[in-house]
């Protein structure tokens, strides 16, 4: 095969993918899926390898990686037809990462043989159990945690199976809702299985399965020659995560712990030493650590390497069974996916930091600090439109990403394995009874260093329910995100419910529901990001621009960079501030 046909066909994979996401988002019903993007797509080939991926969500094409072989190996793959479509989340059957992510899977076919598969996930907006929006972290176990799919087939022959629907949708709290992002889930799959066989139809099946297989070995290749830079050696880091802080519950701080070994162009990865699983949804089924290591390996070396299964291949992770990071049944795992997974990226980075001091970034805010409210809707029009009486806004807060070498860090994110954006203000006011009054960065939350941190994201919500559930999950309530190098830790989670008599309430990082009431206010602001290098090694214009920007106020220049201000001219330190 000619090297034009080859790169035509590994990029239509990609692209492919890339449509497939569109499709889902453009029919989705829910605001997480249609505006926020908490959905993915991948293509595997007919052996279940990773061959592309668009540029989703990364935590669930990760995990993918072992949940679309376990999907297809549960049915059976001389079971499947054309027009099946597998669905599945139960982190414990099938390689999830935790239960609202709901994969599909669906088997391609052309003249009567599986040339492919694809495969969408989408976050479901509730699905069931303890709490409103299925994120309760204050749980003995997973069955606490909604309904839990083991792969079963939800269309075949391209209608959907009834009953399955049914229960699926009777145990969510937003069953109008869920039925369309099912739907949107669906259209994903049918468009990468029209596009493939329009692919295989031009080019023919054994170019499509020569082009998938070269690309796998390409990329192993390419991340082989990465690695191989990297100094051989045993690198090690450790920290605590965040405890659950539910009433009479123990504040366990599980022990995160790593050696990273390379050797040539091999690296491994032993989490011996961890903490054993907890009480709560802090835990990790091991496909969400094998992700999070997948992605820290990626991230540190070339990031124009097409990601793919051949990526993973020199790469060896070793995890106790039992521990915080490859727990047993029925731990629960909701935040281990969003919360415990980004702290072991930080994690690895910060063991690494004496390998590629140039490739690695301050630590950062780790979490996609979900809030979610629910209760009865005030706004009678909407209930009459969507016949729901209930509604449940789920929105992911974003926080500081730490300073990198060369630049700062990066303000208003999700970091690493997340990349679902935060809601519109026009979409939360339209869509359910609250009013946002704040959304600003935050002054000084940011590390100090020669890189300065990202700067933390607040938002206040006015609560427009009679009355309300509140949950919110975030991480680093209780250890700031670090510095590296000199650099200074940026701020940490803070939480709180200012009730309309003017009571203050603080609303821990990891913690049980909390009831609202219409009037009261709700703060949520993320972790900030630690620092790059001395702060007195930054130039007196970017730290005077900063304050003049009000990135860092005038005390914290004066006392951490140690500048005599003097008076400021913003226009005068404009240049001075550098793109991201």
């Amino acid at each position: 095969m000619n090297i034009v046909t080859y790169e035509i066909i590994r990029s239509s994979l990609y692209a492919v993918a890339r449509e497939m996401k569109i499709a889902m988002m453009r029919t989705a019903g829910s605001p997480l899926m249609h505006a926020s993007g908490d959905s993915s797509a991948a293509i595997f080939d007919a052996d279940m390898q990773l061959v592309a991926q668009g540029n989703d969500i990364p935590t669930m094409l990760g995990s993918a990686v072992i949940s679309t072989r376990v999907s297809v190996e549960a049915i059976g793959r001389d079971n499947l037809r054309p027009g099946d479509v597998i669905v599945s989340n139960d982190a414990y059957v099938g390689g999830g990462n935790h239960q609202p992510d709901v994969q599909f899977t669906r088997p391609v076919f052309v003249g009567g043989e599986i040339v492919a598969f694809v495969m969408t996930r989408g976050h479901w907006t509730d699905i069931g159990g303890q709490s409103p929006g299925s994120y309760a972290i204050a749980t003995w176990d997973v069955f606490a945690e909604g309904i839990r799919i083991p792969p079963v087939l939800l269309y075949r022959n391209d209608e959907p199976v009834r009953d399955v629907l049914e229960i699926l949708t009777r145990n969510s709290r937003n069953s109008h809702e869920l039925r369309l992002d099912i739907q949107a889930q669906y259209a994903g799959t049918y468009v990468g299985d029209r596009r493939i066989a329009e692919l295989v139809a031009k080019y023919g099946a054994d170019a499509l399965r020569e082009v998938m297989s070269q690309s796998l070995d390409h990329s192993e290749k390419l991340i082989r020659a990465e690695i191989a830079k990297i100094p051989d050696g045993v690198y090690e880091a450790e920290e605590f995560l965040d405890p659950i802080e539910a009433p009479g519950w123990k504040h366990e701080r599980p022990l995160l712990k790593v050696n990273v070994t390379v050797k040539g162009d091999h690296i491994t990865f032993d989490f011996t030493g961890t903490g054993a699983q907890v009480r709560g949804g802090i835990n990790c089924p091991f496909s969400v650590t094998c992700n999070s290591t997948w992605f820290t390996v990626k991230a540190l070396t070339d990031l124009s390497i097409p990601i793919n299964q051949g990526c993973y291949r020199p790469v060896t992770i070793i995890a106790p069974q039992g521990s915080v990071l490859n727990c047993e049944y029925p731990a629960s795992v909701v935040s281990g996916n969003t919360e415990t997974s980004p702290r072991v990226i930080d994690l690895l980075l910060k063991a690494l930091a004496p390998a590629v001091p140039d490739r690695i970034l301050g630590q950062s805010n780790c979490a996609a600090c979900a809030g979610i409210f629910s209760g009865r809707d005030t706004n009678q029009k909407r209930v009459a439109e969507t016949g729901e009486k209930f509604v449940t806004m789920h929105d992911v807060h974003a926080g500081g990403m730490g300073a990198r070498p060369d630049k700062d860090g990066v303000s208003g994110i999700r970091v690493y394995v997340g990349n679902a954006g935060s809601q519109s203000i026009e979409m939360i006011e339209r869509t359910s009874p609250l009013l946002v009054e704040e959304w600003s960065l935050v002054s000084d939350t940011g590390g100090a260093g020669r890189q300065r941190g990202g700067l933390t994201s607040r938002r206040v919500y006015r609560v427009e329910y009679d009355e309300a559930t509140f949950t919110v999950s975030g991480e680093r309530g209780y250890t700031a995100p670090e510095g590296h190098f000199g650099g200074l830790a940026g701020s940490p989670f803070v939480c709180k419910v200012r009730r309309a008599d003017g009571q203050e309430v603080a609303v821990p990082a990891k913690g049980g529901q909390t009831v609202v009431y219409r009037n009261d206010q709700v703060v949520v602001q993320p972790a900030g990001s630690g620092g790059f290098g001395e702060p007195r090694q930054r130039e007196r214009a970017r730290v005077l621009a900063d304050v003049a920007d009000g990135y860092i106020s005038r005390e914290a220049a004066v006392r951490i960079y140690q500048l005599d201000l003097g008076p400021i001219q913003p226009e005068k330190y404009e240049v001075a501030v550098e793109a991201t």
